[in-house]
């Protein structure tokens, strides 16, 4: 198992990262072409829920920029790369992070508060995020 350091501090502080797991079913439907391996190992060992209390949400799967920015988002308007993210948790403060499908599947951020902008993320694979942002709120 890839996150099992992970498992271990959510068994340890289930009031301070709650987690629900996926069905199969939700599983299958995130098994797109070119969806990284370690993003679906974490859905089907962890699944999705909170990290730190309110420190991020994992989404129960990836969603369209629309759908959780759709009241700022404009097509014509925003960002061209934004119709090509799909987007897998955000940092409960309107932040979204998810994936840049045109390019290799890169983890980015968007910046609500900054005309949607898209910023890529230092981390160089979905895993190293999650490790990250679990030693963050160790």
């Amino acid at each position: 198992m890839r996150y099992l350091a992970e498992l271990e501090m959510i068994r340890k502080s289930p009031d301070k990262h709650r987690f629900e797991p996926l069905s199969e079913a939700e599983l299958q439907r995130e098994a797109v072409q070119g969806v990284p391996e370690d993003y679906l190992d974490f859905l089907r060992e962890i699944g999705h829920g909170t990290v730190g209390g309110n420190g991020f949400a994992f989404y129960g799967g990836l969603v369209e920029v629309d759908e959780i920015l759709g009241h700022l988002y404009d097509e014509e308007d925003s960002c061209p790369e934004l119709k090509d993210i799909l987007l897998f948790g955000d940092n409960c403060s309107g932040d979204p992070v998810g994936f840049l499908t045109t390019d290799g599947w890169a983890l980015v951020e968007i910046w609500h508060d900054d005309d949607l902008s898209v910023h890529y993320r230092e981390e160089k694979s979905f895993e190293e995020f999650v490790k990250s942002l679990f030693a963050d709120y160790a």
